[in-house]
């Protein structure tokens, strides 16, 4: 089933009846667990580390918000820099640990978390302000265990994670910013709708306004990636994005691959990419 198909049948779930519809279960896809496997072994040898690799964590809000989170480390230590991973809509760690890990083996510290209301975390409803403090949170655990300050720190964020990402960027500026597969806000959504047929009268309580934030950033330098082949957020969104965000900045439009798939159809290409990217930033354990 395509990614199209797929958000279709989500957000015909979601609808009611009236000239309105609540898109904040659809950006919010969130599944919650009592604990997480946290598996080392992936799909694929890229994705496979060993098990002392991963460290539970657990974040703390405000003293009363909790998170589930993982600390993936690289198995070259110094690490070659660390990172504040921001996972997509749907479910929980369990599901997002492979891109960390995958980022592990190329030799970087990462730190991933479950938002609010996704995985182990507090069961609270997920609004714009309230990720904010998560990511806050999220990122003051990683400067102090790193030893770093916060602009020395990347942000990756992938498919919704790009809006978390992006959001926290505008208040904290990362040492750099890298999003995969972002949309560029929830009206850039509702008026493009990815070919998912959103009909107009969709509304979310958030706007994450990417678009926006993105323009005001300066001095960020920015990675943006995307497959062509995305029919869940097209490749467009990327390309807007780029076009109006400020230097240094980088579009890698990835031939064939989908909204899941870049790291695989790039290959060796993605160490490449990542890398000689974050050496123009200079960054430095």
């Amino acid at each position: 089933m395509s990614r199209r198909l797929l958000a279709v049948g989500l957000l015909s779930a979601v609808v009611g009846v009236g000239a309105c519809y609540d898109l904040d279960p659809f950006l919010y896809s969130r599944k919650r667990v009592d604990h997480y496997t946290l598996p080392a072994e992936g799909e694929t040898p890229e994705e496979t580390v060993l098990p002392e690799q991963i460290e539970p964590v657990e974040l703390v809000v405000d003293g009363q918000v909790r998170l589930g989170a993982a600390y993936v480390k690289a198995t070259q230590q110094p690490p070659r820099a660390y990172v504040l991973y921001f996972h997509g809509i749907c479910c929980n760690l369990n599901q997002h640990i492979s891109r960390p890990k995958g980022l592990a083996n190329l030799g970087y510290d990462v730190l991933v978390f479950d938002y609010r209301g996704w995985g182990t975390s507090t069961d609270l409803e997920p609004t714009e302000p309230g990720l904010l403090d998560d990511s806050r949170a999220a990122l003051a655990w990683l400067s102090a265990r790193a030893g770093v300050p916060a602009d020395r720190i990347v942000y990756y964020g992938r498919s919704f994670g790009s809006a978390v990402a992006t959001q926290l960027a505008a208040h904290v500026p990362p040492a750099a910013l890298v999003l995969e597969s972002p949309f560029s806000s929830v009206q850039g959504l509702v008026r493009d709708s990815s070919n998912m047929d959103l009909p107009a009268g969709f509304f979310a309580e958030g706007s994450w306004d990417t678009e926006g934030r993105v323009r005001s950033l300066q001095g960020v330098p920015l990675l943006l990636l995307h497959g062509t082949a995305d029919d869940f957020i097209r490749p467009e969104f990327s390309e807007h994005l780029y076009s109006v965000a400020r230097e240094p900045k980088q579009l890698v439009l990835v031939d064939g691959a989908d909204h899941d798939t870049v790291p695989q159809r790039l290959g060796v290409d993605y160490a490449r990419t990542l890398g000689t990217f974050l050496e123009t930033t200079h960054i430095h354990p």
